[in-house]
């Protein structure tokens, strides 16, 4: 093999460890990416949640005294906090609930907002 023919494969194999280098931190990213999206839909879900036990607590509290106007106290569901509360009084017998749910980590934090009417 001659001193050129030698250069030449040199430059083909620097060529192809460069492309398969790039090709790894491509798909390095791309796998980030989606367990951090992946991350952030399950905290969504898991407020979501957590929102909803607690607008259902709120509601039968209501269906049993619609007068009855008392925050729930603050419920820990799998890590997140869900709360619900009395929010805009449309008439003696019609009440809107609010309800939040939070899931919070170092990184990230994910809220979310449930509201229902509540008619006597």
């Amino acid at each position: 093999m001659n001193p050129e023919q030698r250069g030449s494969m040199l430059l083909s194999v620097i060529f192809i460890i460069l492309v398969m280098a790039a090709l790894m931190v491509g798909m390095a990213v791309v796998s980030s990416q989606s367990s951090r999206q992946l991350v952030y839909e399950v905290q969504a879900l898991k407020a979501r949640l957590a929102a909803e036990a607690a607008l259902e607590q709120k509601v039968f509290e209501l269906l049993s005294n619609i007068n009855d106007e008392d925050p729930i106290a603050p419920l820990l569901i799998s890590g997140c906090q869900g709360t619900a509360g009395i929010g805009r009084v449309t008439s003696p017998t019609q009440k809107s609930v609010l309800a939040t749910g939070e899931c919070a980590s170092p990184a990230l934090t994910v809220i979310r907002h449930i509201e229902v009417e509540v008619i006597e």
